[in-house]
Order: C-alpha cells, then sequence, then structure tokens
C-alpha cells in the first residue's frame, strides 16, 4: 500500500525521473525505503520516527503506477537513483531505514559510500542468501499467500482489515504492477546480491538490523548474517513476530527504534 495522499506530500525529479516523496516530522532528515509490498499499514512520516525527525518516504520508482525508468534492472540501479536523490535533496549526516527490499537498497547504498549515513537501521532485510535455510518464493504465488506470508499472526496487526480487503480492479493493477517491477529488480539472483557479503565489513555506520523471529518470507539468519558482517551492528529478533515488525509488534519495534536511535 502507498501512504495516503497528504498535505506534505510532493514530487521529486531525480535523474529525468519523477516519484513520489512524503514528508513528515521534524528534527535532523531520517529515509525510509518501503518494502516490495509498499508502506502497509505503517506511515513512517507520521510514526513516533516523526517525533525526533523529519522522515522521507519516497515510492520506489516504476511502484504505484508511476513510470518505469528503462535503465533501471537491478537492486543496484535503485540504489544509485537514491544516493543521487540523498545528494540532490542535500541530506547529510542522515539516518537510513529500509524495510524487506528497501533494507537491501539501503545496505548497498551504505556499502557504496556510507560517509554521510549517521545511522543504518534494516528491518527483514533481503539482500543476503541463507546458508541453511531459503527465501520463500513470493513471485509465483497469489497475492492472499504472500499476505499469509507476512505475517505470523494477522491478529497483532492494527487494521489488518485494510490489507486484506479486495482492492478492487484499479488496486489489483498497481499491485500486479509493483510485483512486476519487482521481479524485474529482484528475480535472477533471487532476492540477493551475491558480492554483497563481500562489502558490509566497509561500513563502519552503527546498524540496527530488526528481525521478526518468525519471519516467513526471509529467515532470521539472514539478520544474523548482516549483523555478523555489520562491524557495528546490532540484532534485535522480535518474538512472535513475521516479516513485517513495524506492522504487527508496533510497540517492541518502536522501542528497539528509540533506543538505537537515541544513542546516535
Amino acid at each position: 500500500m502507498t501512504l495516503a495522499k497528504t498535505a506534505n506530500q510532493s514530487t521529486v525529479t531525480v535523474s529525468g525521473h519523477e516519484i513520489e516523496m512524503h514528508k513528515g516530522g521534524s528534527g535532523p532528515p531520517l529515509l525510509f525505503l518501503h518494502g516490495g509490498g509498499g508502506f502497509g499499514t505503517f506511515d513512517p512520516t507520521s510514526s513516533p520516527l516523526a517525533d525526533k525527525f523529519t522522515v522521507y518516504a519516497p515510492s520506489h520508482p516504476g511502484f504505484f503506477g508511476s513510470a518505469r525508468p528503462d535503465w533501471l534492472y537491478t537492486i543496484n540501479d535503485l540504489s544509485h537513483f537514491y544516493k543521487d536523490m540523498v545528494q540532490q535533496l542535500g541530506l547529510d549526516d542522515y539516518v537510513l531505514v529500509g524495510h524487506s527490499v528497501g533494507g537491501w537498497i539501503a545496505a548497498e547504498m551504505a556499502a557504496m559510500d556510507h560517509h554521510n549515513i549517521k545511522g543504518l537501521v534494516l528491518i527483514d532485510a533481503a539482500g543476503v542468501r541463507p546458508v541453511n535455510g531459503e527465501i520463500t518464493e513470493v513471485f509465483m504465488v497469489s497475492g492472499d499467500t504472500r499476505l499469509k506470508l507476512a505475517f505470523h499472526d494477522p491478529a497483532q496487526v492494527p487494521n489488518y482489515d485494510s490489507l486484506s480487503a479486495d482492492p478492487g480492479p484499479e488496486g489489483a493493477t498497481v499491485m500486479h504492477g509493483n510485483m512486476e517491477m519487482l521481479s524485474r529488480l529482484c528475480w535472477r539472483p533471487y532476492l540477493h546480491n551475491p558480492s554483497l557479503t563481500k562489502y558490509l565489513d566497509g561500513v563502519k555506520t552503527p546498524a540496527l538490523v530488526v528481525w521478526g523471529k518468525q519471519d516467513a518470507i526471509i529467515p532470521v539468519e539472514c539478520g544474523e548474517i548482516y549483523a555478523k558482517l555489520l562491524p557495528n551492528a546490532t540484532l534485535k529478533s522480535i518474538d512472535n513476530c513475521g516479516h513485517n515488525p513495524q506492522m504487527e509488534k508496533p510497540e517492541e519495534f518502536n522501542a528497539a527504534m528509540a533506543a538505537f536511535l537515541g544513542e546516535l
């Protein structure tokens, strides 16, 4: 799901391509990169993050009905796009947060150049391949199946009905387009970059790795890999929680974020 239309919505043109940007809060800058399913029921621009930070939450190019740049084929390409956006917006000494595929983008950005990233937060991030488990197939299954995989216990998710409701023809078209763009970026190799693990030890930025312990899409083993390879990382695994801790366990998620961000 994209964020609701708000007074803080604008468009930003980066590398000749226009994207939707939501902005909220006040304080130093924080960039939040959404996962393949969008923001869901979690709006970072009105969350507790916005109490201490100016939160920037863009929609990825090619998602939610936006034009698909012909040159954008990989997560690495998208990471360069966002590095250009950060420079264009003048974000400096900023906190970089990413969920799922957005976490993969964030990890790639930090590996490219972390000098102006004050803190890095990866939430159930794609990007690395587990050694023992596997990343679940999400492209060749129904939307209902993907939704079931996304949460350990839907009863814990505030406003879950808004996620499971019939999106209607227009919404279904948008969701199909999102998955098409996601598969374009992540299909081969599947939801990871084999080279990323070779670069993470150079990221000296303080990092928090947050993971739902029962994530049925990207296993917590991947969080352990990130936490091991990032030199200054802490792993916070949340029990009885799936792929979206910011939605399924908001109190524990917000507490972990507040503790980490308060020490930067």
